[in-house]
């Protein structure tokens, strides 16, 4: 219980920090023309709709995160402890990778709905769609069917499972790779340090999965045509196609800032609520 509390509680605080560089990276991702650029979009989605434009999107983003993170954390518990103890003990960073890369699956599928959600909120293109999150998951059953929530799971399920297994695997390799802390405090830090480090080498590896994510659960094809987004691969093939090879890795700048961000905060979060739980 402390364990699902913890990364409940690490959901929550992630989502409000990084929320702005969440909304700026999704419009990276859906925008089909010339790279851009980190302030001149915030700057343009505060005149859009004011400074709390920033957040559209962080009811279901928070709404999400309490049970995504409960559901990847207490899965990384488990899993780790488990083929820890298949390998006999070893508790090294293939245990730690394949731990993080298989808690990616629970968490996927428990985002899921409400992902799609948020990046409708926040796209561009539907920004006079929606009046709010519950409009928006109204309107989205109501049109397409209860399914609607389930758009962009393959995505997802490659995001989740790519980030968690590249960033659970290098944590161990980072902090080990530095001086060891003398005191609480100083832990926390190489805790924040190399959550920072490891978020951001996930996110390396990852981005392209998020970016066809965002742009699956965004599309609304006009009745009786074609989703033009339907398998994963495919999908990135012809975005590097038809926008050039470095499309798939739209949305990077905003998304290594708010992942790593991200993993520093969560996982400093998570240690602290647990340690303060023990106390």
């Amino acid at each position: 219980q402390l364990v699902a509390f913890a990364g409940s509680a690490a959901g929550v605080v992630e989502a409000l920090v990084v929320q702005p560089l969440d909304m700026v990276k999704t419009r990276f991702q859906l925008h089909e023309g010339a790279q851009q650029r980190i302030w001149s979009t915030m700057t343009g989605v505060v005149k859009e709709g004011g400074v709390l434009r920033l957040w559209r999107g962080l009811l279901p983003e928070a709404a999400g995160m309490v049970p995504k993170s409960a559901a990847m954390y207490g899965a990384y518990h488990f899993l780790h402890r488990e083929i820890s103890a298949r390998r006999g003990g070893v508790d090294d960073w293939v245990t730690a990778g394949v731990a993080g890369a298989l808690s990616g699956v629970p968490e996927a599928v428990t985002v899921q709905p409400f992902q799609v959600l948020k990046v409708r909120l926040q796209a561009k293109e539907h920004a006079g769609r929606y009046k709010n999150t519950f409009d928006c998951l109204q309107r989205s059953v109501a049109e397409e069917g209860v399914a609607c929530l389930t758009r962009g799971m393959g995505p997802t399920l490659w995001r989740n499972t790519v980030w968690n297994g590249v960033y659970f695997g290098s944590m161990l390799q980072i902090k080990a790779s530095m001086p060891q802390a003398e005191t609480k405090a100083g832990d926390a830090a190489l805790t924040l340090l190399s959550g920072l480090a490891g978020g951001t080498l996930a996110t390396c590896f990852n981005a392209p999965f998020d970016m066809i994510k965002s742009r699956f659960q965004s599309e609304l094809p006009a009745p009786g045509q074609p989703r033009r987004h339907r398998w994963t691969l495919v999908s990135l093939a012809r975005v590097a196609r038809e926008e050039g090879p470095r499309a798939v890795y739209k949305g990077f700048a905003p998304k290594v800032l708010r992942m790593g961000l991200a993993g520093a905060v969560a996982m400093s979060t998570f240690e602290f609520v647990l340690a303060f739980g023990d106390a």
